[in-house]
Order: C-alpha cells, then sequence, then structure tokens
C-alpha cells in the first residue's frame, strides 16, 4: 500500500494526498510487485534497494547513489525475530518510508497531530531516526528490568525462568546488532550531508544513546550469562548429590545382602542354632550399615 502525506511550514496539520506532490512523504507498507515495479519506474529508484526494505535478514546501511540517499535500519518488533527492517529514502523531492510491517512510530507519525513538516526532509529523517531510537530504548529498559528481576529475586530459579532469560538473552543479541550498525550510520550521515549544527548535535545525541543501549544490552547478557551458570552449578551440584546419596543407599543395602547371603549357605555356620539369630543378624547389619552412614556422612556429604 501506498500512501502520500504532506504538510508545509504553513499547514496546520499533515494532509492525506491522493497523488503525489513535490516534498511529500510516501509511506509504503507490505508493497506488491507492481507497486515495487511503479516506484523504480516512475521515481527513477533502485528496485534491490527496495526490495532490501521488505528483507527481514537485511543488514543495516547506507547507500548513497546520485541525489538518493537510502537508509535501512532496524527497528524493535514484539515477534521473533523481534527486529523488523525499514527504508528511509530521501531524494530531491520527497521522502519515503518502506517496511513490511508498519512500525508503530510511523502509524503515530501519519496522524493529524503530528508535528513533522514532510517539506523539511532532513529534519523529517532526524524525526524518524529519533523515534526508533527511543523505541529500542523502551524496549531495551523492559528486557533489562526483566532480566534484573529474575537476577534479584529471592526465590528459587525454575524451568521457566530459564526460559524466560533465553528469550530475553536471545532478544538482546538482536538489539546489540541493530546498536552495532547505528553509530556508522549517523556518523555517515553527518559526513555527507549538509545538516544544519542543531540537527547535527541531534544526531550526535543518537550516537551517544546508541552507545548508552549497547552497552546496557551487553551488561544485561552478562548478568544473564552468570544466572545461566549460577543454575548449571546448581544443577551439578544436585545431580552429584544425588547420585552420592543413591549410591550409599546402595552400599547400605549391600550390606544386608551380604550379610543374609552368607547365612543363606547350606553348610554349617556359627550361631546357626541360636534362637532369633535372625534378629540378631538384621540389628548387626543395621548396626554395621549405621556406622557406613555415619562415617559417609562426614566424609563425603
Amino acid at each position: 500500500m501506498i500512501t502520500y502525506y504532506r504538510r508545509s511550514l504553513k499547514d496546520r496539520e499533515i494532509k492525506r494526498l491522493k497523488n503525489f506532490q513535490r516534498g511529500c512523504w510516501i509511506n509504503v507498507i507490505n508493497p506488491t510487485n507492481e507497486e515495487i515495479d511503479f516506484l523504480a519506474q516512475n521515481f527513477k529508484l533502485n528496485k534491490q534497494n527496495l526490495l532490501s526494505g521488505l528483507d527481514e535478514n537485511e543488514v543495516p546501511r547506507i547507500e548513497f547513489e546520485k541525489d538518493n540517499v537510502y537508509i535501512i535500519v532496524k527497528t524493535p518488533y514484539s515477534e521473533r525475530p523481534y527486529l523488523q527492517t525499514i527504508l528511509i529514502l530521501l531524494t530531491n523531492d520527497f521522502i519515503l518510508t518502506l517496511s513490511k510491517i508498519q512500525p508503530d512510530f510511523i502509524a503515530n507519525m501519519s496522524t493529524r497531530l503530528t508535528k513533522i513538516v514532510t517539506t523539511q526532509k532532513y529534519k523529517t529523517l532526524i524525526i524518524f531516526l529519533s523515534k526508533i531510537n527511543k523505541e529500542f530504548e523502551n524496549e531495551t529498559i523492559k528486557t533489562v528490568k526483566i532480566v534484573n528481576a529474575l537476577a534479584t529475586s529471592s526465590r528459587k530459579i525454575k524451568e521457566k525462568d530459564i526460559y524466560t532469560l533465553l528469550k530475553q538473552e536471545e532478544k538482546l543479541n538482536f538489539y546489540v546488532s541493530s546498536y552495532h550498525y547505528e553509530k556508522p550510520i549517523y556518523e555517515k550521515l553527518i559526513r555527507k550531508l549538509n545538516f544544519y549544527e542543531e540537527d547535527k548535535d541531534i544526531i550526535e545525541d543518537l550516537i551517544v544513546d546508541s552507545e548508552e543501549g549497547l552497552n546496557l544490552c551487553k551488561s544485561s547478557l552478562k548478568t544473564i550469562s552468570n544466572i545461566r551458570n549460577y543454575y548449571n552449578i546448581m544443577m551439578s551440584t544436585r545431580i552429584n548429590r544425588t547420585i552420592t546419596v543413591l549410591t550409599l543407599f546402595t552400599i547400605f543395602l549391600s550390606v544386608f545382602t551380604a550379610v543374609s547371603g552368607f547365612y543363606g549357605m547350606n553348610v554349617a555356620l556359627p550361631f546357626q542354632n541360636v534362637p532369633f539369630i535372625s534378629i540378631y543378624i538384621f540389628v548387626f547389619s543395621l548396626f554395621l550399615g549405621g556406622i557406613f552412614l555415619i562415617f559417609a556422612k562426614f566424609k563425603w556429604l
């Protein structure tokens, strides 16, 4: 679906257009092949770069082609793989956004109350990048809170907690990969495009924010790793203790087996004519087993 929006400094609110006008914002959501061909042919755009905006596995990057600037970035997504690709295109005549699923900030930007001025493409670009950065910040903080809550919990870690941590770990790894690409993109924008000084300051702030987000993700990943190692150690300790107890119990039973087996032989044995010898043998076996268990408790447990 292709939608056109436009707002100039003279307009009080953004307007949805029926057709293209110079200085507009073109928002493209899950386009068909015909719509991709239409955009490529009518506006002389690189078709392959347009298709890259629909590929969830596409690597974030920035490409300069004549007067066009193709910026491919990632935005947070609620479901796996937790990131979705979005293409932001700057030309002399318009700014274009293209994605398979419409991000939340794009939906909010298309409302009448939005403050963006589409005829000022650089400022509009900065607003888009700031919104994406804010979404990453919110999602990162939300994920970190979940990790910290499990890390500081006083109750024992359960299997479902480990599953939750693994899910958050996967999400944070995706965020880390996206944060890594943000800084080079922002730096190229500052070098290649003629921003006003105040706009450069905003982009530099975005670089700082992305670095802080990256460090926060790495810190949480380290916390998850420590929790997982602790869980593995605890599980190994429990398994070893269980094996030790079962081994001791087996040895304890073997005392009864050995003594009863000895007196079960069909030969002359001491005390075989003593009344209640079976009770004496049971008590003696229990005594030997008890001594062994007391020794094992102080020696191995």
